[in-house]
Parts: structure tokens; C-alpha cells; sequence
């Protein structure tokens, strides 16, 4: 009995423990944009806010994500930021959008409180190539994911998979069944395959660990179209089969189903 309360406790601690140094390690990475080194360089931001990180994506999805995270701020206090050093540490790692000015938006590093624009998509990827610190799967790991329902714009590549989109748009429900994944949201990613699959999308992900989510959510979003008809399209990619030394061809295909809607018909 003795013997049983002393493993509880010892379990107790390290769970203690385990828990303490994830908080940590939010704590430290706090406003920072990650780049996973291991993970084609797939780009996160941790949102001081809340402590969790948020999948950048495509520029258009990143800019759209920040300008969500951001942080209203007057033209008084924008000015003061470097100069103030209470205002600058409260607004360090964030993003801020001047409401004064056209919603500017800016990223103020949380390593030298400097702000640095973000401007047009293509903007806020460079910075974030520029500023961005690498870490590894295991490190990025224990860091919550958190997800923003981002809303549709007429350029939005953001599409439902309850609409019959374009053709040029079909590679967008790979990309989001892609984030739906890497969210371990079994629901969501139900949501983009026919309902023949969907119980086995569901034993698929409760299957996988982190690692190997982000490893299928970087598959399916590297997929090209290959091949198409008016009512299926084929996407194609390859996986490095890393104990054989070989890349493996993979397929995906989305058919156009009875009620209009394009769905995913394997995995």
C-alpha cells in the first residue's frame, strides 16, 4: 500500500512538473512567430492573448489570422512604442492595428520591441521569414493549437465543403481538411470526406500522435491537381518512406456529389 501512494505521488509530481515546464516554454516563446525546421518550415504564431499558437499558413491565411490576433491601438500611444518602456512591454509580441490610421497593422517584436510593418500579405511573410525562430516538432509540440473561424472574402481561398466551388479553387478543401488535422479536430475533418470515410478519418486521427497529424496535414496540403473531369479531380504528391530510403506516390481524389458539394473520397 505503502509502496502504491508513493507511485501516485511520484506520478503527481512529474505530471506537476510536465505541466509546469510546457507553461514555461508558452511563456517563453509568448508573441514569437516559429518556423517547425522539421515540418517544411510550416510557420506558427503564439498568441500572448491566450498562450497558444496559430497556423499561418499561406499568406493570405497568415495576414488574415494576424489581422484577427491583433490588438487596437490609437495614433498617441503607437507613437510612444520604443519610447515607452511600460507600453512597449505591454504590447511586445503582439500584433497592433493603428484604428487612427486605416487599420495599419504592425508585428512588435517581442525580442527588441520594435514595430515592423505588416502591410500587404506578402509583407507579413517576409517579416515573418525575417523575425521567425526554428524549433523542433517535440519543442513546437506541447505549445496548445487554438483556431480561428476566419471569415469568407470574394478572395478568400477559404471555401465550404458544402458548396460547389470552382475548379481553381478545389485545392483549398485539401488545405483545409490540411488545418482541420493538424487541429486534432476529428469533427471538422470529417466534414471534408464522403460519409462512407468518415469513421475511418475518426479512428485515423485518435490513431495518430501530434507529430504524425502534422506529418498528414503537410501531405495533403503539398498535394497537386494532376487530373481532373467535370466531376472528379485528382491530386497527387509523394511521401518519403524514410526505413526503405524511397519516395511512395500518393493520389487524392474530390468528387462532385449528388447534392453539389465536393468531398474527399479517400485517404
Amino acid at each position: 500500500m505503502k509502496l502504491k501512494i508513493i507511485l501516485i505521488v511520484i506520478i503527481a509530481l512529474l505530471a506537476g512538473n510536465l505541466a509546469s515546464a510546457e507553461l514555461n516554454l508558452a511563456q517563453r516563446l509568448s508573441g514569437r512567430i516559429l518556423l517547425q525546421v522539421e515540418s517544411a518550415g510550416e510557420a506558427w504564431y503564439v498568441n500572448p492573448a491566450d498562450g497558444k499558437r496559430y497556423f499561418l499558413g499561406s499568406p493570405d491565411d497568415a495576414f488574415a489570422i494576424m489581422r484577427r490576433l491583433s490588438l487596437g491601438i490609437n495614433n498617441t500611444d503607437f507613437n510612444k512604442i520604443s519610447s515607452d518602456k511600460n507600453l512597449t512591454a505591454r504590447v511586445r509580441g503582439r500584433i497592433i492595428l493603428r484604428v487612427q490610421s486605416a487599420g495599419e497593422a504592425y508585428y512588435v517584436s517581442p525580442m527588441d520591441g520594435q514595430k515592423y510593418y505588416l502591410g500587404r500579405p506578402n509583407d507579413a511573410l517576409n517579416v515573418m521569414k525575417r523575425l521567425a525562430l526554428g524549433i523542433t516538432n517535440a519543442d513546437l509540440a506541447p505549445i496548445p493549437a487554438g483556431q480561428l473561424e476566419l471569415p469568407k472574402t470574394a478572395d478568400s481561398s477559404v471555401v465550404s465543403p458544402k458548396t460547389n466551388p470552382p475548379a481553381s479553387s478545389q485545392q483549398s478543401l485539401l488545405e483545409q481538411a490540411a488545418a482541420a488535422v493538424r487541429n486534432n479536430d476529428a469533427s471538422k475533418t470529417q466534414s471534408y470526406f464522403t460519409s462512407s470515410l468518415r469513421p475511418a478519418v475518426t479512428y485515423t486521427l485518435s490513431a495518430l500522435n501530434a507529430d504524425s497529424r502534422l506529418l498528414l496535414a503537410n501531405i495533403l496540403s503539398g498535394a497537386k491537381l494532376t487530373g481532373q473531369t467535370d466531376t472528379k479531380k485528382t491530386y497527387s504528391t509523394t511521401a518519403h518512406f524514410s526505413l526503405g530510403g524511397y519516395d511512395i506516390p500518393l493520389h487524392f481524389y474530390v468528387e462532385k456529389q449528388p447534392d453539389g458539394a465536393w468531398l474527399m473520397t479517400n485517404l
